[in-house]
């Protein structure tokens, strides 16, 4: 191997940490680099260094990469462009493969069940609290898995409706092969104004941790959906 290419091979190396720096965490919406540089929160206000590592480790790949002998007379724009569309995006879809055969040889049920995205809201109308939850869940696996979901409220939200947690009524089902399952649900609070305005207003339950349960008659897993 040329020494050209052992330097392609090493800088596109340096890309690929940048992605997995970047990529979430099983079960938890964090990434490596939100491990290294954690929020910074002061006052009303959070500051998120997260992606300072992984845009770092970016750029001096993608530079070394440009420097290479082979694209010393090519549109170092036109190079850079397709490492973004292309080569970045193959790399991130090579961990989530890696992941589907990894619990595939394990033979995982629920553990291979992620939530992606989620999402709460809060709406007041008339002494009602909605709480509304978004959430989007990818099937790692390679099999049907049918589950039903709690979801463990931040704690300052719970201390003032008095409700710890609540159990979603359906059960649901995801289709493996990294298949993509949007769930929707809400639940209705009676609550005096006084209580709602104290929750929307002077709590800041948004910047607390969310845990989701998805449990099926043989097992239970946590998600973790951090704070701001």
């Amino acid at each position: 191997m040329s020494d050209d290419n052992k330097k392609l091979f090493k800088y596109l190396g340096i890309l690929f940490l940048a992605v997995l720096l970047t990529y979430r965490l099983p079960h938890d919406s964090y990434s490596i680099s939100h491990y290294i540089l954690r929020p910074i929160r002061h006052k009303n206000s959070v500051f998120h260094l997260t992606g300072l590592l992984p845009l770092v480790t970016f750029i001096i790949g993608i530079k070394r990469i440009l420097s290479l002998e082979r694209f010393a007379n090519k549109s170092k724009i036109l190079i850079a462009l397709l490492i973004i569309i292309v080569v970045l995006p193959i790399m991130e879809w090579s961990l989530d493969f890696t992941r589907t055969n990894y619990h595939w040889l394990r033979r995982d049920g629920l553990k291979s069940v992620d939530i992606v995205e989620s999402d709460i809201n809060l709406e007041n109308f008339n002494d009602e609290l909605t709480i509304s939850f978004n959430l989007k869940i990818k099937d790692y696996s390679r099999k049907q898995n049918k589950f039903k979901i709690r979801v463990y409220l931040p704690k300052s939200l719970s201390n003032n409706i008095g409700n710890e947690f609540y159990e979603f009524e359906n059960e649901y089902r995801t289709h493996g092969n990294r298949s993509v399952t949007t769930i929707k649900e809400q639940f209705v609070v009676k609550l005096d104004n006084y209580s709602i305005q104290k929750i929307l207003f002077k709590t800041k339950w948004y910047w607390e941790d969310v845990v989701y349960e998805l449990y099926d008659e043989k097992e239970v897993i946590k998600n973790i959906k951090h704070g701001l």
